[in-house]
């Protein structure tokens, strides 16, 4: 991952943490897709679910700060 300074992880905490809806630290599929739609993604709902699985690295069925850190820092 590249090098980021504090104010890029601030935004990227800002950005999580406006999609994360429940406040539960993580982001659920419901809540990437509402991501994903901002973002104005044209991707099917089953390239939705291909792209989830891949950014949520450890497949607990949400994606956390650092996954999401090392995905968007990767886009």
């Amino acid at each position: 991952m590249p090098e980021l300074d504090q104010d890029q992880i601030e935004e990227m905490k800002e950005s999580f943490d406006y999609f994360d809806t429940d406040k539960n630290g993580q982001i659920d599929f419901n809540e990437f897709v509402q991501f994903m739609g901002v973002l104005d993604s044209e991707m099917s709902n089953e390239e939705m679910e291909v792209g989830f699985d891949i950014i949520d690295s450890d497949n607990n069925g949400a994606i956390d700060f650092d996954e999401f850190m090392d995905w968007w820092s990767e886009l």
